[in-house]
């Protein structure tokens, strides 16, 4: 089995090995899936080589984050129970963050999830991390760890004296030197808000316990405890990789499939999620030729072998078997981004098996904004400023489809100082971009509008070494105009009711006219956008790191 290994992203993944029959020999999750993979095939590797003796191909699943990996592969292995996976086969995953169903719920970890009318939160990943934290969160918020029974006794304990817990049992103060609680209520209503606080921590709001803890750090500094001050500052820079959120569990405890569907060339490629009591456990992806017959006729298969179809949302991506499964819009959202990443990642597995997906994408592309050259490798640039100041450039890279992280680069400016001129930065990455002795890209995107497609025309003009070269490229602009907010695309424009906000692409004609074509938003408009956001993140993040430098 050969597998293009600088191809596959530094992603959190779950991938697959299949044998020559589809089924499934092995399920792991990786945080790089890159380097995962790449141990499978190094040079006196041991590691499951009976396995890889029986592989005849990997499928991967895309995830937000390690969290969701763990989850999705803790689901798929008690699903499909593969021969070589030895662990998570039973009842035992991983960890979650539970709130008892009481008045004054008890905070603890637990590995098994039961329908008991508690809340819980995760799963969660490196258990003795998180009990460290939680212990760090216990002596900022102190909440209750007790066991009801010795809760019910309404006496003081050791940890009431500790520090750890505000003795809500007893009606005792929230504080030494605070009045007591002038009734239950006033203390349950107390416990109430602490709650939602850790709840929404853990749930990704992390800012309002950040800005505590902040503050004691600030306090213990001054006091001059700075053996406290460390210990809050480590807990501080921990609190993103413990806090991921997830999008892989639905509130609801329901059972039943989602379904979307793309047309892609020749083919209706399907991704349809299995979803039982709110998780999901499985995921199948596949596609049928448009020779075959329509999405109706599809449609019509599914109800065969599924049930009735029922609309789960206003969104016409969205099909759901389940009576049950109504999704409020920011489920609707999730759910459609989880089943674009389950897309994306089946025609990079495609492509690997020798598909066309990506081919025939480009070529709509091609086609639809006029270019004069198959876009097979494509390059972004966008330039980052911080209040107009620290400039800098990055160029992302995109071949045949899929992110080439080797053709990443990044531009410190050196003709701008001072205020930011956006326009002399691009003029000044694209010169240089353009002159140096690498493959050049055949097309070439800018993020930006007219303006920025302006910079082309004056390079034209002024460069002889950019006439020379500007025959082989294509050059277009990602505009956003009143899309500039991901939020308002989609929505009705403030000029014009009849009018739907959205990106436009513009280019030159042969006469130096501009040209406006709205974005449509489908696969093949997905790598532009894809692309244009990869470059907006990696200029930011060079960015960052200069301002760090100059810091240090």
């Amino acid at each position: 089995m050969q597998l293009p290994l600088s191809h596959l992203p530094n992603d959190p993944w779950v991938y697959l090995f299949k044998d020559t029959k589809g089924t499934i020999l092995y399920i792991g999750k990786a945080k790089n899936l890159q380097k995962r993979v790449a141990q499978y095939f190094a040079p006196g590797s041991l590691r499951k080589q009976e396995m890889l003796q029986k592989a005849a191909s990997v499928d991967f699943l895309v995830v937000k984050n390690e969290s969701e990996s763990l989850y999705l592969e803790n689901n798929l292995i008690k699903k499909h129970k593969p021969f070589y996976n030895t662990m998570l086969k039973g009842g035992n995953g991983y960890t979650y963050i539970k709130f008892t169903p009481h008045e004054f719920p008890q905070v603890l970890l637990t590995r098994m999830k039961k329908d008991d009318k508690a809340t819980y939160i995760g799963p969660k990943h490196n258990t003795r991390e998180l009990r460290k934290l939680l212990q760090y969160l216990r002596q900022l918020l102190q909440y209750r760890t007790c066991p009801l029974t010795q809760f019910r006794q309404h006496k003081l304990c050791s940890d009431y004296y500790f520090h750890l817990c505000k003795g809500r049992c007893a009606g005792c103060p929230l504080t030494t030197g605070e009045p007591r609680y002038s009734s239950a209520l006033e203390a349950k209503a107390d416990y109430k808000q602490l709650l939602q606080l850790l709840s929404s921590f853990f749930k990704g709001n992390t800012k309002p316990i950040e800005k505590e803890l902040l503050h004691q750090i600030q306090q213990a500094a001054e006091r001059q405890h700075f053996e406290r001050a460390a210990t809050l500052r480590d807990m501080y820079h921990h609190i993103e990789q413990l806090v991921e959120k997830q999008h892989v569990e639905l509130p609801q405890k329901i059972s039943g499939y989602v379904l979307g569907i793309r047309t892609i060339g020749e083919w209706n490629v399907y991704v349809l999620l299995h979803f039982y009591e709110g998780k999901l456990i499985d995921v199948i992806r596949d596609k049928v030729a448009l020779a075959q017959g329509d999405k109706y006729r599809m449609l019509a298969g599914f109800e065969a072998d599924l049930g009735d179809m029922h609309l789960a949302s206003s969104s016409p991506n969205l099909l759901a078997w389940s009576k049950e499964l109504t999704l409020l819009v920011s489920q609707q959202q999730a759910l459609e981004e989880m089943l674009q990443n389950f897309f994306d990642t089946y025609m990079i597995v495609a492509s690997f098996e020798g598909e066309v997906f990506h081919n025939d994408l480009l070529s709509m592309l091609q086609q639809r904004y006029g270019l004069q050259h198959f876009p097979y490798r494509i390059e972004c640039v966008d330039i980052s400023h911080l209040s107009g100041g620290r400039i800098s450039g990055g160029i992302s890279c995109m071949l045949g489809g899929i992110l080439e992280k080797k053709g990443y680069r990044k531009y410190k400016i050196r003709s701008v100082r001072g205020e930011s001129d956006d326009y002399a930065s691009l003029k000044e990455v694209i010169s240089r971009r353009l002159k140096s002795w690498e493959e050049y890209p055949n097309l070439f995107i800018l993020d930006g509008g007219k303006g920025q497609l302006g910079v082309v025309k004056a390079l034209y003009e002024a460069d002889e070494t950019f006439r020379q070269i500007f025959s082989s490229i294509d050059f277009v602009a990602l505009g956003k105009g009143e899309a500039r907010k991901k939020a308002a695309i989609g929505s009705r424009s403030v000029r014009s009711s009849s009018e739907v906000v959205g990106e436009k692409v513009y280019r030159f004609d042969e006469q130096w006219n501009v040209i406006e074509t709205p974005l449509v938003y489908d696969q093949a408009d997905r790598f532009l956008v894809k692309l244009r956001d990869e470059a907006h993140r990696f200029s930011n993040v060079y960015r960052k790191q200069q301002m760090k430098k100059e810091i240090k």
